[in-house]
């Protein structure tokens, strides 16, 4: 009995002082300062300057104490920068934050009719472009209504303005899937008709695909064309047309 209650005594003191150790060390690790920031990220594709990410996140947290680090400014310091898409953030036992964000990864480049530009990525967030880093994508020029951005947005299908956007991602992602197509096309244009010309290469002549209506029908269509069609006599053509079923209409110049 006594043996029993002796054993009982010894956890209870030990719990306690385990308890007391574990207070003491996470007090302890709480009121260390901050010593060090490290920036990870697996999609670094130029927008991101580390540098500048981690001054602006050393100038909101530097020099506190760990305990006093509020994550969540952190994550809307970073939220408030357009290029990166997704961010996380902890301090480990060492005292160093730990920042994994992921960076948005622009397909196209649009010019819109009043000069301005933007990126665009598959998955149809917009994003404006940067002074210091210019990524070699293909260019989208012509019908589009493009702000001064400052933010990323995603596309959203409702909005009249963005639709010429949308299209041209979709025409975009048809290129992408034909590879002999993709080689080949190097801009898209939106007309003052909202209609969609593919500039290609060794054929002067202008490429009308018109709407996004059986696109990769349309491009299998301008493969089979480019295959058949000798570059001198596609060079003497003014245009060629796509937009019928079935159907390649040309005209000379």
């Amino acid at each position: 009995m006594v043996k029993k209650i002796l054993s009982i005594a010894i956890w209870g003191i030990t719990a306690a002082a385990l308890i007391v150790l574990f207070v003491f060390a996470r007090e302890n690790y709480l009121n260390r300062p901050l010593q060090s920031i490290q920036l990870i990220t697996e999609t670094d594709t130029g927008f991101v300057r580390k540098a500048e990410v981690r001054e602006e996140l050393w100038q909101l947290c530097g020099n506190k104490s760990i305990g006093t680090v509020n994550m969540m400014h952190i994550q809307k310091q970073l939220d408030r920068n357009p290029w990166i898409a997704d961010n996380t953030s902890y301090i480990d036992l060492e005292g160093t934050l730990k920042v994994s964000y992921e960076e948005y990864e622009p397909q196209f480049r649009v010019f819109g009719k009043n000069g301005r530009s933007v990126y665009v990525t598959k998955e149809g967030v917009v994003i404006p472009t940067s002074r210091l880093y210019t990524p070699y994508v293909m260019v989208a020029s012509g019908n589009f209504d493009i702000d001064n951005e400052t933010e990323a947005y995603t596309l959203v299908d409702t909005l009249e303005s963005h639709r010429n956007l949308i299209n041209a991602l979709t025409w975009f992602k048809a290129i992408e899937a034909n590879d002999f197509i993709n080689n080949s096309v190097g801009q898209i244009y939106c007309n003052s008709l909202n209609e969609f010309e593919l500039t290609v290469k060794d054929i002067g002549a202008r490429v009308i695909v018109g709407d996004t209506c059986l696109a990769a029908d349309k491009l299998k269509r301008l493969e089979i064309f480019m295959k058949q069609c000798p570059n001198a006599e596609s060079k003497n053509m003014k245009s060629i047309n796509l937009n019928y079923k079935n159907q390649i209409v040309c005209t000379k110049r």
